[in-house]
This record gives structure tokens, C-alpha cells and sequence, in this order.
């Protein structure tokens, strides 16, 4: 059996299919021994193989326990990284300062040659060039080294002297591997990033490997799950790894529901992660970012805030109520957790609202309520206010920090919340959805089944996907020869990289797609590749920026193939346990305590309609269906919530 594992910061979830039906287990994550954790719920679930979600990437480099890395580029861009773009992160505020690469400004090395912007050789690499840089890196005792020539993208010839020489000795990315596109900054910023995480993601799969005894698939940061051997070709696909397994799953609902448009809405112990579905489709970015510095890869566009079930509540030096980005994390938790957290959370806030069952994992881990009152009582006295004003305040600050997640996801596209639907998963997501929908405008809100788990189904359950583009810069019109023979190449690699994965490429849909702009913009949109291009740049840029030129021309910056081979995405079998009966206790909500009734989901037939306030309850997660709201139980067990 195949599983799905999802390590959060908090949580580690797994999700199966045995017999036709959907099997799940979630434990708390073991940071110090993350294969401790996975180990035991592989073997619970008796699985032979799974599909892995990781922050291994993504906590290297927020973490910077990455290589120690060098940087080897072209004589005179040494300070490429150092001196980037010209943008700043807050335009007015003199004394902002930036974050810094992850290859300090003394790690980097040039060398005399030089490639041409047509991809002709200016300059040169001679062997004793070759023979200098390879000592001086050995002088610098560097793990891993970064090779980001200029115009590499045009003639990786130089770059692959380079790797000859220093690969067996060195972990080395190259840029014309990594990201074969024009923008040197971007470029050389991505390609530092792969090389500084590439040693531990091979130690990091390496360990899982040879405790699950064979290879396993990964989750990428484009939606898609690739070979554990294939993705250290380059590792910075996992980037956002984790998040993205929620994006995959959301496809099946929006199918199940026949529902276009959503905003996917992830929160879990650590962080809340946000994105779109538009049209039935995700939504992908090639301007992603990790802490201000550029990942310019093709991604799932996903914005990630510190705002979830393990947030703490906290005064800042200014007297000001903050909730995150500090989370207690699996240790030691929220106060409420016993497990030694010293500081109150969102989630021993939404305990003594009443909104949380006295233990979670089905009653397998209590909940200790004097612990979190203790906690919230000492904050409500530091800022002079009730109880539960301390309480409402500690939902509605980490609710506002969410709101401006949603809104920044939306408004960058430019669409309305209202002709979305907020589909909520995660631990702490279904608590939290109606009341964030009402303060967007948003009047439905979707719970999946397995909300607590919903992410690892998504890894489990997503296509295989591998994409591959190369920079061309030049008119539309004048190019569409070299455009053609640039995608034909790109096919070849992509069905060599189809059969290295052990699938037939027969089996495989190939997404051509390219980057275009007007002359002389220096932004790019992403479109498909058909026989309609042109109108299709047109329509999409009038959509996002409201005008759209039939005379200016067009040029192409970069083409992009994308193999997907389709994967089974089971959706389970609801089957009502026992009769639906529901019991009340009091919940804290703006206009004070209320009576509410507290239904369990395993009880809920199909049709059954819940009237708010009420709280519903499972193993995994719990849903709160606020005053004057409804929620009906639709296929599947999916639970539609109609907000006032």
C-alpha cells in the first residue's frame, strides 16, 4: 500500500487506500528524529511505499543549517548576489535591511571567460582556469558549490567544464540545469539556493530510503510528485514541498463539487499557506520568493504566513498584542498540550472559547484546560483586559494577520473573494474558515473530508509531474521556428526523464506553455502554447492588468514543458455511523457565550443540514459553523457552510 505523509511542524499525517477506502494516522512530528515519527506510521498503516511531503528544504535555508557553499561565476559578478536589484523591501524606511544570501560575499570566486548573449564563446575557459578554481574552492573547504555563468543559458558549454572537474568532489548545481533562463540575479539566486540545500535533502531522502528499504516519491513545489533519486537533480523543487500537497488535493474537490474558483486555505500548528484555483486550475508563479530572496522556478503560488493552532500570543516592546510568527511547534506545543509550552496559543485561546473538544486524535491526547487558562489568564492581566476579551483578541489579531494573506494572494491576480469559495483544511483551518470568510466577503466555505489529513491525500493522490523550460528572448513573430525546435528538444528530455521514473511516455500529457511580454516590459506572463498564443496573452493581460495592446509587439522570454502522467485520485465512501445527534456546551463568539450543539461528523448522512452555532467534530479537526451560518453535508462527507 501506498501512503501519503505529510511532516508538518506540528503534525505528521499519513493517508492510504486499502480496499477502495481511505486509511489515516496523525502523530505528533519528532523534529529531532523526523524518520522516528514517519517510521511508526508507516508501520501502523502497513505500508510498502509512499509519497513524501517535506520542509527539509524549506527549513535549511529559514534555518540556514544548509552546505557551506561557494559561488563560481563569470570574473566581475562576484557581488551578483550581494548587489541584486535595485527594488528594496520597504521603499521608505532608511533603515531596513535586507536578507542575505545564502553564499556570503567572501564565498564567491570568478573566472575569466565569457559566453555571449547569442550563446557565442567571447573568451575562452582554458584548463589551467579550470585547474585554479578547483584549488581555490579546496582552500575554502566548501560542501557544495553554485556555477552561475554569464549567458550560460545560451551555451551551458563553460558550466559543464566546470562540473567535470569538481563533481565527485563537490555537490555542484549548475545554472543551466537549475533554471536555463535569462536574469542573471534570479538565476544565480536560485541555482545558490539548490546548491546550499542539495547535501542535506540527499541525507535527508538518503535516511528515508534506507529505512522504507526502497525509493519513494516527493512532492515538488509545482504540484507534482517525482522520483526520491530523480528530484536531487535539483533539490530547490522542494522548496515548498509541503504546501503544495493541499493545492493537489483541492483539484478533487472542486471536480467532486463542480466548483470553479477557491482559495485554498491551509492552517496547521506552525503557519496558514494560501492560494487560488481559478477556472478549475491551479496557479503557478515564477516569482516566488524564500525571506525576500528570489526562487525563480516555476511553483504553485503559494503565500505562507506564521499564523496556526501553534501561535504564540505575545507583547511587543511597544505595548502592541501580536499573535505569531513564533509558533510553540510539536515541542512543546501549546500550554494546553502538557508538554512544558510556557506561552499562551491560538490554540489554548480556541480551547477555553469552548470551540475544542477536551482531547484530540479521537481522545488518544487530552487536552489540559487549566494549563491554557493559566496561560491566557497571565496575558489578559499584562494587558489590563477580561479573560475573554484576552481570548476574542488572541482569535481576531491571528484572524486579521489571515485576512491579509488572503487579500495578497487575490489582489496580485485581481479578483474578487467573492466569487470564491474558501476551501479550509489543516488541524486549525475548519475552526477558523467562516469567521475569516466573513471578513473577506466570501459566503461559502468547504470542508473536505480528512481536513486534519487533507494535505497528505494530495501528496498521495498527485500526478507525477516534470517540468523543464528554456530561455529565448525575441519577437514572437520572428521566432516561432526556434520556439518549435526549442519545445521539440524539450519533449526529448521530458520522455527521458517519463521513463527514468518507470512510466510509459505514451501514457503522459505534455503542457507546452511560454513566457510572454510586450517589448520592453519587464514582466512576463505564462500562457499555453496553442495556435491562439497571441489572443491568449491579450485576454490574460487585460484580465490582470486591465488593457491589452493590439499593436505593440510581442516577445517571448522563456518556453516551458510540463509531463504530467495521471495518477488515481479516489474520493472515499461516507457511510453514517450511528444516529446524528448532536449535545451542546457553551462557545465564546463576538457577542458573547452561546449555547451551541455539538454534532460528530462520523454521524452526519449526506442531505443533513447543521444550523450555526454549532461545532462538529472529528478525529483530526474541528468545524465551527458560527451564528447565523448553515452548514449541509454534501457527497463525499464534504461539508458546504452558506456564511450570512
Amino acid at each position: 500500500m501506498l501512503v501519503g505523509v505529510d511532516v508538518g511542524g506540528t503534525f505528521t499525517d499519513f493517508v492510504g487506500i486499502r480496499g477502495g477506502e481511505l486509511v489515516t494516522w496523525k502523530a505528533p512530528s519528532t523534529p529531532r528524529e523526523p524518520g522516528r515519527a514517519l517510521g511508526e506510521g508507516l508501520e501502523r498503516l502497513g505500508a510498502t511505499g509512499m509519497a513524501h511531503g517535506t520542509t527539509a528544504a524549506t527549513n535549511a535555508i529559514l534555518e540556514r543549517h544548509g552546505a557551506r557553499t561557494a559561488l563560481v561565476t563569470t570574473a566581475g559578478f562576484e557581488d551578483l548576489l550581494e548587489i541584486g536589484r535595485q527594488t528594496r523591501p520597504s521603499l521608505y524606511d532608511f533603515h531596513t535591511t535586507r536578507t542575505p544570501p545564502v553564499v556570503p560575499r567572501g564565498m564567491a570566486i570568478g573566472v575569466y571567460e565569457r559566453i555571449g548573449p547569442g550563446g557565442e564563446v567571447s573568451k575562452d575557459l582554458r584548463k589551467s582556469e579550470v585547474r585554479r578554481i578547483v584549488g581555490a574552492l579546496r582552500k575554502m573547504h566548501v560542501e557544495s558549490v553554485a556555477i552561475c555563468l554569464l549567458f550560460s543559458f545560451a551555451n551551458p558549454r563553460h558550466e559543464r567544464m566546470l562540473a567535470d572537474a569538481l563533481e565527485g568532489e563537490f555537490d555542484v548545481s549548475l545554472s543551466s540545469r537549475v533554471l536555463p533562463e535569462f536574469r542573471e540575479y534570479e538565476r544565480a539566486s536560485t541555482t545558490a539556493f539548490d546548491a546550499y540545500i542539495k547535501p542535506t535533502v540527499r541525507r535527508h531522502l538518503g535516511s528515508l530510503e534506507a529505512a522504507l528499504g526502497s525509493r519513494f516519491l516527493v512532492m515538488k513545489s509545482g504540484g507534482g510528485t517525482a522520483d526520491s533519486r530523480e528530484v536531487l537533480e535539483r533539490p530547490i523543487d522542494l522548496a515548498l514541498s509541503g504546501p503544495a500537497g493541499g493545492v493537489s488535493a483541492a483539484l478533487s474537490i472542486a471536480k467532486a463539487l463542480r466548483v470553479q474558483n477557491i482559495v485554498t486555505f491551509d492552517m496547521g500548528g506552525t503557519s496558514a499557506d494560501f492560494s487560488v484555483l481559478l477556472e478549475g486550475h491551479p496557479t503557478y508563479t515564477n516569482e516566488a520568493s524564500l525571506e525576500g530572496l528570489p526562487l525563480a522556478l516555476s511553483v504553485v503560488d503559494i503565500v505562507s504566513i506564521g499564523a496556526g493552532g501553534g501561535s504564540i500570543a505575545w507583547i511587543d516592546r511597544g505595548g502592541a498584542f501580536r499573535v505569531g510568527p513564533m509558533s510553540a511547534g510539536a515541542e512543546p506545543g501549546p500550554m494546553c498540550y502538557g508538554h512544558g509550552g510556557r506561552e499562551p496559543t491560538v490554540t489554548d485561546a480556541d480551547l477555553l472559547a469552548g470551540l475544542l473538544p477536551p482531547a484530540l486524535l479521537g481522545g488518544a491526547m487530552p487536552l489540559r484546560r487549566g494549563l491554557a487558562e493559566q496561560g491566557v489568564t497571565d496575558l489578559a492581566g499584562r494587558l489590563h483586559i477580561s479573560v475573554d476579551k484576552a481570548i476574542l483578541g488572541v482569535r481576531r489579531v491571528v484572524g486579521a494577520n489571515m485576512v491579509r494573506g488572503i487579500k495578497a494572494v487575490l489582489a496580485k491576480r485581481g479578483l474578487d473573494p467573492r466569487d470564491f469559495a474558501l476551501l479550509a483544511f489543516g488541524g486549525a483551518g475548519p475552526v477558523h474558515a467562516a469567521l475569516l470568510a466573513r471578513e473577506i466577503g466570501t459566503r461559502r466555505v468547504l470542508i473536505p473530508f480528512l481536513p486534519g489529513s487533507f494535505s497528505a491525500y494530495g501528496i498521495l493522490t498527485a500526478d507525477v509531474r516534470l517540468d523543464v523550460s528554456q530561455g529565448l528572448v525575441g519577437p514572437l513573430r520572428r521566432c516561432r521556428e526556434r520556439l518549435l525546435r526549442t519545445l521539440r528538444a524539450l519533449r526529448r528530455r521530458a520522455e527521458a526523464g517519463v521513463r527514468r521514473h518507470g512510466f510509459r511516455p505514451r501514457a503522459t500529457r505534455y503542457l507546452p506553455s511560454v513566457d510572454l511580454r510586450y517589448a520592453g516590459q519587464s514582466y512576463e506572463i505564462n500562457v499555453p502554447f496553442t495556435a491562439t498564443v497571441e489572443s491568449a496573452f491579450r485576454r490574460e493581460h487585460r484580465r490582470r492588468y486591465g488593457y491589452a495592446s493590439r499593436t505593440e509587439p510581442i516577445e517571448v522570454v522563456a518556453v516551458r514543458l510540463t509531463a504530467v502522467v495521471p495518477r488515481s485520485k479516489p474520493l472515499p465512501r461516507i457511510r453514517a455511523q450511528g444516529r446524528p445527534e448532536s449535545e451542546s456546551r457553551r462557545a465564546l463568539f463576538d457577542d458573547g457565550w452561546r449555547d451551541v450543539d455539538v454534532w460528530q461528523r462520523v454521524a452526519l448522512r449526506v442531505g443533513l443540514k447543521v444550523e450555526g452555532p454549532a461545532v462538529i467534530e472529528e478525529d483530526q479537526a474541528t468545524t465551527v459553523v458560527p451564528p447565523g451560518a448553515r452548514a449541509v453535508v454534501r457527497g463525499h462527507g464534504i461539508l458546504d457552510i452558506e456564511v450570512a
